[in-house]
């Protein structure tokens, strides 16, 4: 496969470069020059996005999978201008994470050998089971496990080549040797759903975790006389910290305090999308729960927030709309989480060809993914 694409602005890791021609032979940038002349153009071309936290979404749940469910949901994911995600099983019953486990595990190998279309499937984030009691947010507390390294290796158990990343609370008893042995096996650790002190968060912090789980929500709040773990993570330089970017999880206020502590390196930008992402004003249905939507926002029963409002490409514009450059929430959606990931990042040459397209308001045109294009209405 040859494709010329074509960009008003090419964001480069050295910033904007205009007129751009990027030539993709075989899945990989061969060639970064001037020109015009293109199979596809758009206004801006940056790095893919990438979401390692999201639950469903378009009435998707990565809860309750099938694998067709799952190929159509990525193929959706890829229209909407997302080029790949980590699937986010969250707190449930041990047969019901591991039934997740198995679908997205089917559902890569289906890429890998197949080519089945859509954002790619990098793999899993296990959003608990090992949180707190007292940070639930829209969790069940039936279903919290106890942690050990005992329990969490029968979790994981025939997916550890799967799970790139587990969200948990540090201090938690028993939570110490889950990190020791997450850390030996090389996945990624967050704090999250936690109520761990200040000093509880250094530590972990110094044990090896090392970003936020959707900073500030179902977590200890700051306190000047009890500052809590978020106040280590945002005075922590190397912490990364996720950011909800809804604009209903977090005040434009509290987004702003995150970026001026952690800087454009240091966020995640996420969507925490959940199967009603997405979907109409009504009443649904969600893992049980019932969920009501309204003017786009999820609630549960008692109005605490379900999930996410938006995929990650509104979360860009939100941020643009409130005074972030635009090189930076697009960073925030693709280069920071790619390295969080130990990924390589950026446009650059002999690099794999990892983009989406974006129109001149911000809204994505396509993704292409190595060889796979897709955009709104067409197969990857």
């Amino acid at each position: 496969m040859k494709v010329l694409i074509g960009a008003g602005r090419l964001l480069t890791p050295d910033g904007w470069e205009e007129n751009r021609v990027l030539e993709i032979q075989d899945g990989v940038i061969c060639r970064i020059a001037a020109g015009n002349t293109a199979d596809f153009r758009a206004e801006t071309v940056a790095p893919g996005l990438i979401d390692v936290h999201l639950h469903g979404g378009d009435g998707f749940d990565v809860m309750h999978p099938t694998e067709e469910g799952m190929v159509a949901w990525l193929q959706r994911l890829a229209e909407s201008g997302v080029a790949a995600i980590l699937a986010s099983p969250y707190t449930g019953p041990e047969e019901i994470m591991r039934g997740s486990l198995e679908v997205i595990r089917k559902v890569m190998e289906r890429q890998k050998k197949e080519g089945v279309p859509g954002a790619r499937l990098l793999g899993a984030h296990l959003e608990g089971p090992f949180i707190s009691k007292k940070r639930l947010g829209a969790m069940e507390e039936q279903y919290i496990f106890s942690p050990s390294a005992a329990t969490a290796k029968k979790l994981m158990e025939g997916y550890e080549s799967i799970i790139w990343e587990m969200t948990l609370a540090p201090e938690v008893p028993g939570s110490e040797e889950v990190i020791d042995l997450l850390n030996h096996m090389g996945i990624r650790i967050q704090a999250g759903h936690c109520d761990a002190t200040f000093e509880e968060g250094m530590a972990a912090f110094e044990r090896g975790v090392g970003s936020v789980c959707h900073c500030f929500n179902a977590a200890r709040p700051i306190h000047h006389r009890d500052p809590g773990f978020i106040a280590a993570a945002l005075t922590t330089p190397s912490i990364y910290t996720e950011m909800i970017g809804d604009l209903v999880h977090l005040h434009p206020g509290t987004i702003r305090l995150i970026w001026t502590c952690k800087g454009p390196d240091k966020v995640i930008l996420i969507s925490d999308a959940v199967s009603t992402t997405n979907l109409p004003d009504g009443d649904y249905m969600d893992n049980g729960q019932m969920v009501e939507v309204r003017n786009g926002v999820s609630k549960v029963r008692g109005g605490g927030l379900n999930g996410g409002g938006t995929y990650l490409p509104g979360a860009v514009r939100n941020l643009i709309s409130l005074g972030i450059p635009d090189d930076q929430a697009l960073k925030a959606a693709s280069v920071n989480p790619a390295r969080w990931l130990r990924m390589d990042a950026g446009i650059r040459l002999g690099a794999k060809a990892f983009l989406t397209g974006w129109d001149k308001d911000m809204n994505p045109l396509f993704t292409l993914t190595g060889n796979h294009f897709c955009r709104k209405g067409e197969t990857c």
